[in-house]
């Protein structure tokens, strides 16, 4: 994201995004202690950066390990920001397993990531360098979400959990929501047209009742303004009323995530979105999908 996209501070942003930042939510942003990516700020910084822009909550993610016991920590220490923990259902935690679901279900976790790095989709699409044991497949060879799965939805029903798809594949994706719908479970569905899911399956998703995630990141790599594009097209093909913006910062070259928050909310704004439909896809639609 070049240019004027591209700020380091809260002041460099039009008051239009610094509006519709304050009550904003981000469901997805990545802090350290982190044991293999270097991050731009501690979960304690980015609390407090979060804090000063006035976002009225965030998502701790970790692909290795469960966050809730952090965010519970961090949000004893001011009332002025909620603090959701997570789990992502990589090998570190031991995969598909519930009993590391049902304890981190137990102290408070409300946000669940299915398999992400270490999906098969993933480990073909973009590889991991650091994978030992075998990629996580959720479906059976007859296209069936496997009898783990059920036992993880279960315990997700019962705790009010809101579930993430991860990197799972369109067909992954599209049979574990339609069974997380069935149950009541609310559905995310993960930075979908970045992980190439088609807009005819993330419409199909929509109608199970499923929100799209689009996220920031993207746009501050290479290719930025193509990639914004892309998901600027799904976002319209879908409704803005079924989206979720986050933006899964967090990483050593990018802005604080506050700060790139605020710059994709400008992206949207300039591609000629309403003021009310990036509210919508920043503050109620997130709010919705958190319960």
């Amino acid at each position: 994201m070049a240019g004027r996209y591209r700020v380091e501070t809260l002041a460099e942003l039009r008051e239009d995004a610094r509006a519709l930042l304050r009550g904003a939510i981000d469901v997805h942003v990545h802090a350290s202690p982190d044991p293999y990516a270097a991050r731009r700020m501690d979960a304690r910084e980015l609390v407090q950066a979060a804090r000063e822009a006035g976002l009225a909550a965030l998502v701790l993610k970790s692909h290795e390990y469960p966050t809730q016991a952090l965010a519970w920590a961090l949000g004893q220490e001011s009332d002025a920001i909620r603090v959701y923990g997570a789990i992502a259902l990589d090998h570190a935690v031991g995969g598909l397993n519930p009993d590391a679901l049902e304890a981190a279900l137990r102290i408070g976790t409300r946000v669940v990531w299915w398999p992400t790095f270490d999906s098969a989709w993933s480990r073909e699409t973009f590889g991991r360098w650091y994978a030992k044991a075998e990629a996580i497949r959720v479906l059976d060879g007859q296209g069936a979400l496997t009898p783990v799965c059920h036992t993880l939805l279960d315990l997700m029903q019962e705790h009010d959990a809101t579930l993430c798809s991860g990197h799972l594949d369109p067909a992954e994706t599209l049979a574990l929501v339609a069974e997380s719908r069935r149950r009541g479970v609310r559905s995310i569905v993960s930075h979908a047209t970045s992980f190439r899911i088609p807009v005819e399956v993330q419409r199909a998703l929509t109608a199970r009742g499923a929100f799209i995630e689009q996220c920031a990141v993207n746009s501050f790599r290479e290719g930025g303004d193509a990639a914004f594009a892309a998901i600027a097209a799904d976002v319209r093909a879908v409704g803005p009323e079924h989206v979720v913006l986050s933006t899964d910062l967090g990483q050593a070259p990018n802005p604080a995530p506050p700060v790139g928050f605020g710059s994709w909310i400008e992206r949207f704004l300039d591609a000629g979105f309403s003021t009310a439909e990036v509210r919508r896809m920043v503050q109620e639609n997130p709010a919705a999908a958190l319960g």
